[in-house]
């Protein structure tokens, strides 16, 4: 049954790979596809927040969201590369000559980009990080950028399905220790909560 599984989810991660292939017909479109897939990696986001860290420095309140962010997103990549370090899935062959699909690691399961697109997704909407943006903006952004793993063939859709599960558990994590993780700043600056 494992084979069977196997097999399926190879044959359809190849079959949705429609901008992993540089001969596509949908070829005039993979660059948009690459802006999302940059748009949800964390080469933006680690910097964004410690820019935002360093630019809200005199407020602890204000920083407060950019540290949980960056906390998130360290304890996301922690999450993802020891799993990966497991599992140790090859990343499906579909684009191997294309330089873009080279990353920080080589290994597939699971999607890290997914788990941080669901772990962003749940932690905007639950700390009202961007209250400007509508919900609905910031969910087709994050979704596109989940479905940009298997339109490139950067990943088997297993893959992307368990990255789903792993950014919802690491959201979840962040939200509930967020009241020590703050506590355990603002001590540092001797400030009660």
């Amino acid at each position: 049954m494992l084979k069977t599984f196997h097999a399926y989810d190879q044959d359809l991660s190849f079959r949705w790979a429609l901008f992993g292939r540089l001969n596509s017909r949908y070829i005039h479109l993979r660059k948009l596809v690459i802006a999302l897939e940059f748009s949800g990696s964390g080469y933006v986001w680690i910097p964004y927040s410690l820019i935002m860290i360093g630019l809200h420095h005199t407020s602890i309140n204000e920083a407060m969201p950019f540290i949980l962010l960056f906390i998130g997103l360290m304890y996301d990549i922690a999450i993802i590369g020891i799993t990966k370090s497991i599992i140790r899935r090859p990343r499906p062959k579909i684009n191997h000559d294309d330089v873009l699909s080279i990353g920080p690691d080589k290994f597939s399961f699971p999607s890290g980009h997914t788990s941080r697109a669901v772990f962003l997704l749940f932690y905007f909407i639950e700390t009202t990080f961007f209250q400007q943006i509508s919900k609905s903006v910031i969910i087709s952004w994050l979704g596109s950028v989940v479905a940009s793993r298997i339109l490139l063939g950067r990943h088997y859709v297993s893959d992307v399905l368990a990255g789903v599960l792993f950014g919802i558990f690491e959201c979840a994590t962040i939200v509930r220790l967020s009241p020590f993780v703050v506590r355990f700043v603002l001590s540092f600056y001797d400030i009660s909560n």
